[in-house]
């Protein structure tokens, strides 16, 4: 097996942007942040090498994805995941993972990743593998990258139980995640 190079990407790390705040006033960066630095751990244990980006360059959301876009390039990284949580109403719940609607890499990354967490989390709502497009949120990170790429959103911070489970099992997101990456290594020819 060929060894990759994974970047780990905290969403929202652009100065001034630290995304949604779930129901106990965390904002998605705090949350993700440690979560990553974990991930990129169980990656580099199973061999592989990890770039952790918690700090986007750009005033704006689009000249940050096109300085990221350029910076993993530079990296040549094999894949990157771009970590989140949702917020919307407190009954919604779910997760899901998103991916650019052309790129049958990604597709197959977003579904390891799917099916590494819907085996962690059994009881958690499956909203699926969403398709995004350049008019959707997330549209440009997925479409700049130049390596397959997802955005994961695990859980609703604005759901009280959700946002409950997740943060007292952050060890067992970050194993999904790793295991997720390290299921689409293994079945990555090149």
């Amino acid at each position: 097996m060929t060894k990759k190079l994974v970047a780990i990407c905290v969403g929202h790390s652009r100065s001034g942007d630290r995304g949604a705040v779930n129901v106990e006033g965390v904002t998605e960066w705090a949350f993700n942040q440690p979560l990553a630095k974990r991930v990129c751990e169980l990656i580099e244990a199973a061999g592989h090498s990890t770039v952790l980006v918690d700090h986007y360059n750009g005033a704006s959301y689009g000249t940050a994805m096109n300085w990221l876009a350029r910076h993993l390039q530079e990296l040549k990284v094999d894949a990157a995941i771009e970590l989140h949580f949702n917020s919307a109403g407190p009954y919604a719940n779910g997760y899901e993972f998103l991916h650019w609607f052309s790129s049958p890499k990604g597709l197959k990354l977003a579904d390891e990743l799917l099916r590494s967490h819907s085996k962690t989390f059994p009881n958690q709502k499956n909203r699926g593998l969403k398709q995004i497009n350049a008019e959707d949120r997330g549209g440009v990170f997925l479409r700049k990258t130049h390596c397959p790429a997802v955005i994961c959103e695990p859980f609703f911070g604005s759901n009280a139980t959700e946002n409950c489970l997740y943060f007292s099992k952050r060890e067992e997101l970050a194993k999904a995640y790793a295991k997720g990456v390290l299921n689409w290594i293994s079945t990555t020819t090149n």
